[in-house]
């Protein structure tokens, strides 16, 4: 995999959390001679339809046709304020579900990544955000950028410190190989992060007993992880600049936080889906209560891209 995004959905949600969210979009777009597709999916309920972005009191209270077209003439402002010279296209959908919307546009414009914002001012709007973004990293068959609302984003090299944690499985390998591509192109470091469980039944996984029937052990599971992890960044990293950490922890989403927090990385690139049954579960779970708690931007991508 590589992050040639030139295809970007960004859905917009008018107010100042999709500041960030557009700001990479138009990142990806410029660097990639690519298009950003600026998105609004219209609500069809009445409380959403009266926010005075849709200048109810114009239109006759709640007016989906009305609140579109207002829709519509925002979208170009943002286009023409936000993204100055990158190619854009304006899209509205209307719908009560607004990340079946997107997801139906996704498959429209086939677009190589989703952009979007987690959080809002407070209230409802902080908790559609999330709701949404959430929905999209479970659902979204293309990877997925989240972004906070405070986060200030450097045009010439926003990624500069790297955090992904993997696994240590080689086909699950994906975001090592977006993180290395995002490095290259802004000369960052990458902070390879493996965590150890402490259940005995993650232990009993083949990548944690080289020598075949031994018993599960976490000293010796960290050991064999750290130099398995030393040999997946020389494969896969080369001479990019890196760090390798390895913890043992029963709670991987606290110890990535934790990380997040000492590194302070630009970006955390997470894997997603493409497992079944129990494990893509554990991950899922992780990924999401890294978005909600974490400070940085997470691009989230499938195992199996």
């Amino acid at each position: 995999m590589t992050t040639s995004f030139r295809k970007i959905l960004a859905p917009v949600y008018f107010d100042e959390s999709s500041s960030a969210s557009l700001d990479y979009a138009g990142y990806f777009a410029k660097r990639n001679e690519g298009i950003v597709f600026l998105l609004h999916v219209v609500p069809t309920d009445e409380p959403h339809l009266l926010r005075a972005i849709y200048r109810p009191d114009e239109g006759g209270g709640a007016n989906v046709p009305w609140a579109e077209k207002v829709a519509r003439e925002k979208l170009e402002a943002i286009a023409k304020e936000r993204l100055g010279d990158v190619r854009c296209e304006i899209s509205t959908r209307v719908g009560s579900d607004a990340t079946s919307g997107i997801l139906e546009e996704l498959q429209r414009v086939d677009a190589d990544l989703i952009t979007i914002a987690t959080h809002g001012r407070t209230g409802i709007s902080r908790l559609v955000l999330r709701s949404v973004a959430e929905r999209l990293v479970r659902e979204s068959p293309r990877p997925v950028l989240t972004t906070q609302r405070k986060v200030v984003v450097s045009r010439e090299r926003p990624f500069r410190s790297i955090l992904c944690p993997i696994d240590l499985d080689p086909g699950r390998l994906s975001s090592l190989d977006c993180a290395a591509d995002l490095a290259r192109a802004n000369d960052a470091i990458i902070h390879l992060l493996h965590i150890v469980p402490t259940e005995n039944f993650m232990l009993r996984r083949e990548i944690y007993q080289p020598v075949p029937g031994s018993e599960e052990n976490v000293v010796r599971a960290e050991r064999v992880a750290r130099q398995t992890l030393e040999e997946i960044a020389h494969a896969r990293l080369g001479n990019l600049p890196h760090e390798v950490h390895v913890h043992v922890s029963a709670d991987p989403a606290r110890t990535i936080l934790e990380i997040e927090h000492d590194v302070r990385p630009d970006l955390l690139i997470m894997m997603t889906q493409g497992f079944g049954g129990l494990v893509h579960l554990i991950v899922g779970s992780v990924t999401e209560t890294v978005i909600r708690k974490g400070f940085c931007p997470v691009l989230s991508v499938r195992a199996d891209i």
